[in-house]
This record gives C-alpha cells, sequence and structure tokens, in this order.
C-alpha cells in the first residue's frame, strides 16, 4: 500500500513486506512480516525497525549483508543492482532476504 505525499513536512508513513527464508524464518517467526518505515525510508531503515523488534534476526541480516552471502531482493530485483541498502522505498514493496542455500 503506497500513500500520498501531502507536506514535506509531514512525517508519512509507508509498509513494505519483510520476507525471510531459511533459518532466518525462526527468528521472524514467519515468512513475512509488514513494516512501517518512513516515507521515502530506504532497506537500512527497514533493518533499523527489525531491529527494535527482532534484534537477532537483523544482527543474522547485518553479518550476511556485511560477509557478502546474503542476497536482499526488492520486489525480484537484487538490491545490488539498486542502490544497495540505500535504496528507496515507495511503500508496497516486497523486500527479500535470501541467504545462501546449500545442499546436493
Amino acid at each position: 500500500m503506497t500513500q500520498k505525499r501531502n507536506d514535506p513536512g509531514d512525517a508519512q508513513e509507508v509498509h513494505v513486506t519483510v520476507k525471510v527464508f531459511g533459518a532466518l524464518r525462526e527468528h521472524l517467526g514467519a515468512d513475512s512480516r509488514a513494516v512501517g518505515i518512513p516515507d521515502g525510508g530506504t532497506i537500512r531503515d527497514v533493518l533499523r525497525v527489525l531491529a527494535a523488534v527482532v534484534p537477532e534476526l537483523v544482527a543474522e541480516l547485518e553479518r550476511g549483508l556485511s560477509d557478502g552471502y546474503l542476497n536482499v531482493l526488492v520486489n525480484g530485483r537484487n538490491a545490488r543492482f539498486l542502490e544497495g541498502v540505500n535504496t528507496r522505498l515507495l511503500g508496497g514493496e516486497t523486500i527479500a532476504f535470501l541467504p545462501p542455500i546449500g545442499g546436493g
């Protein structure tokens, strides 16, 4: 759901859906969660909001991001090819955090 921008001084909030996969689901307790962020917020803001609720999940996500093994998709597009964690969000997006999958 995208909310309209009114006065630039207004602190509007938009919502995105966060999806996690693999072992990350254990930290979130579900496959997905709606997250409210400031209008014009970024993936970094999503992490900040989640950290207040599920800090252990965000610790795993940040470790994966810093080590380079975690993929972040915004509506199916890899955030590495956008602006990384500084990718701006308009609201309504699905942010997927994908850990590597092993096996063979």
